[in-house]
């Protein structure tokens, strides 16, 4: 698993680079997790840190910070520039939540058949094999799943903790703390 260091430095070049603006933007038009959608980046390309000067990666086959697959996605990849990184992450983020849907909300499958494709993915699954079985490394789903919870820590969107967990606690401060700034007289 990617160290908490790792992934804030890359966050911080994404921010840097001005990409964070493209990567809500996607996540909310898309409807997909802004979480996710990051994780996917770090696991593609580090944010864009692992790509070539030219935007590509995997020996030439990945085009972009998503790294998106020419062999795969011709039609996107033949009309885009892979330095183009808003174009690269809306697109990213529309064919990822396609495969969501196509797997019915199921997050693990929908990522893994991001990487490996969702045939591959289904067929793994019939066969009652992972869905990471068919991935790079044999591991992306899982990867990608831990890469997103830890950006949820560090970006403070984790579903765990709702902000209405803190409203209690300040609400009581506010008020001990007024009533004995101002205390009433009797």
């Amino acid at each position: 698993m990617v160290s908490s260091v790792t992934i804030s430095a890359e966050l911080t070049y994404a921010r840097i680079r001005g990409l964070m603006g493209y990567f809500s933007e996607a996540s909310i038009r898309y409807g997909v997790p802004l979480s996710l959608l990051l994780a996917i980046a770090s696991r593609e390309s580090r944010m864009g840190l692992a790509l070539s000067t030219d935007g590509t990666g995997d020996h030439g086959n990945g085009i972009g910070i998503m790294q998106i697959d020419k062999r795969h996605h011709p039609d996107f990849t033949t009309s885009h520039n892979p330095l183009d990184h808003q174009s690269n992450i809306a697109y990213g983020a529309q064919y990822l939540a396609s495969v969501i849907e196509e797997f019915n909300g199921n997050t693990r499958r929908a990522v893994a058949a991001y990487n490996g494709g969702p045939s591959k993915v289904r067929s793994a699954v019939w066969a009652g094999l992972s869905p990471d079985s068919v991935t790079t490394g044999g591991n992306y789903a899982a990867d990608v799943l831990g890469r997103r919870d830890l950006i949820s820590q560090l970006m403070g969107l984790s579903k765990a903790v709702s902000w209405s967990a803190y409203l209690l606690p300040v609400c009581a401060v506010a008020f001990l703390s007024y009533n004995y700034i101002n205390p009433q007289k009797l």
